[in-house]
């Protein structure tokens, strides 16, 4: 008899201490992040020599500029090309105060310190008072068309480039605004990145491996806890990050994202501890919505769908809405915050395993850069999960912080490094666990590549994720998993 009962208890707390039932959002994070890290590499500025107030750096030379049209108006052209905005400033507060002074080149230099100054809406509307007064002017054409296609209108950005290069530019003139068509070209594209992988999971089931005999008389155990072992399995991985962004007109634009991303385990569980034999997975997310783009402010709204697959069937679909924010603050800085609702409807195997649920999450996030080749990132994330009992219902509060940087050289290596310390409360006391659930969970995930060392132009990476996962119930859902994998990856 008491053989009899250990056995079916040792079948309910391996059942308990199964890992949860869900794609997981941390490898979604990272993975978004790191083809946008990648997308944003800049190359470095050089050095400029400055000149004394009153003068003017041209060609290596410092030439001192006196209070006339023939000498004030190249040199506001020379300042705007070279970026010497500190003698801009001084030279067009002289020169307007000149009698036959241009307006129309007055409101373009304005309009282009504004840029500088990261003001893009007084720059576009300065650029388009200039404009107004001398509609003749190419080069002030040319400047507003940049200026719209900074500021992500892409529509009034194509129509006046295609315009000034209609209008008889200089070849070398026309050349940039070729270059600036096939830019927008380019933002209409698909753009993402693909990648197959082989590497090995040394925990694919999240086991704790505990033992505890719970009574005993003598030296004979007459009821005892065993939870299932770690299973080791070598894996095949791939990965699978797409972004569309179809302009509407202004700053308005559709974003298509299709993600997805699993595992192939070459080990299966046959122990029969747990229902689940083949703990290979399959996540597929689809996000379609609207957002609004210019040089500063990002704001999207989307809708998205996710379908996961494990144990050879469909587990859940789940459907969620997105609302996401974020502002470019200059100097590097960079501001975000996300608000997601989703919920779990799972299939009728999937309920063998897990019940439906929804979760909602807030997260913050920040990120900064020191300099082009280097990005620091962080945030906060609070998630609630609300199930139909207290017992299994949680509250999540995580913190991230990441590095992303290129090496200097031509081997081009970089590293994309993330840690995730999170803590969660369950919201009541379970008798059949003996506790009220609470975990402390680490994740480490690092990514390092070499985009010399292509290989039928896909670059080689090396990823190490590494989990260890603490609770005051440890013996069911205590564990320690590391994963390392050698993907081939293309950026397009």
């Amino acid at each position: 008899m008491f053989c009899r009962f250990s056995a079916a208890l040792a079948v309910l707390l391996c059942m308990l201490a199964t890992p949860a039932v869900h794609a997981d959002d941390d490898d979604t994070r990272f993975l978004l992040e790191q083809a946008r890290r990648a997308a944003e590499r800049r190359t470095a500025q050089p050095g400029e020599l400055v000149a004394p107030p009153g003068a003017l750096v041209y060609e290596g030379q410092i030439y001192t500029v006196p209070t006339r049209l023939d000498a004030l108006e190249p040199a506001i052209y020379v300042a705007i090309n070279t970026g010497q905005w500190e003698r801009l400033t001084e030279f067009t507060s002289r020169y307007r105060l000149l009698r036959d002074h241009r307006p129309a080149l007055v409101a373009m230099a304005e309009a282009l310190l504004a840029r500088q100054q990261g003001d893009h809406a007084l720059a576009l509307h300065r650029m388009q008072a200039a404009h107004d007064a001398d509609p003749g002017d190419a080069r002030i054409r040319l400047e507003l068309a940049r200026l719209r296609f900074e500021d992500n209108q892409d529509g009034a950005a194509r129509a006046a480039f295609a315009q000034a290069i209609s209008g008889g530019l200089p070849e070398q003139v026309q050349m940039m605004a070729q270059q600036y068509l096939r830019a927008l070209d380019e933002r209409a594209r698909w753009h993402g990145s693909a990648a197959l992988g082989v590497g090995r999971n040394d925990n694919i089931n999240q086991a704790s491996g505990d033992y505890s005999c719970l009574l005993a008389v003598e030296d004979f155990c007459l009821f005892e806890r065993k939870m299932p072992k770690p299973i080791a399995s070598s894996m095949a991985n791939y990965e699978l990050a797409f972004v569309r962004r179809i302009h509407l007109g202004g700053n308005h634009n559709l974003q298509v994202r299709p993600v997805a991303y699993g595992s192939q385990y070459r080990r299966d569980d046959t122990t029969g501890a747990v229902p689940i034999e083949d703990y290979s997975n399959n996540t597929a997310m689809l996000y379609l919505g609207y957002n609004w783009l210019d040089a500063h402010d990002s704001f999207a709204v989307t809708p998205y769908a996710e379908h996961y697959h494990r144990d050879g069937h469909t587990q859940y679909l789940a459907r969620g809405l997105q609302l996401e924010w974020s502002r470019a603050l200059g100097n590097g800085w960079q501001l975000g915050s996300m608000l997601d609702a989703k919920r779990y409807a799972h299939t009728s195997r999937g309920l063998r395993m897990a019940t439906d649920y929804s979760q909602y999450q807030w997260s913050l996030s920040a990120s900064y850069m020191p300099q082009a080749n280097t990005s620091v990132y962080g945030g906060l994330d609070a998630t609630r999960k609300k199930h139909a009992v207290e017992q299994a219902s949680s509250k999540e509060l995580a913190l991230r912080a990441g590095l992303y940087h290129v090496f200097p050289g031509e081997a081009g290596v970089f590293v994309n490094a993330l840690g995730i310390l999170r803590f969660s409360r369950n919201d009541a006391f379970d008798g059949f666990l003996g506790g009220q659930r609470r975990d402390r969970q680490q994740v480490y995930i690092v990514s390092l590549g070499v985009n010399a060392w292509k290989i039928a132009g896909l670059t080689p990476e090396l990823r190490l994720r590494h989990s260890v996962n603490r609770s005051n119930l440890d013996w069911a859902f205590g564990f320690r998993q590391t994963e390392a994998s050698l993907l081939l990856r293309h950026n397009f």
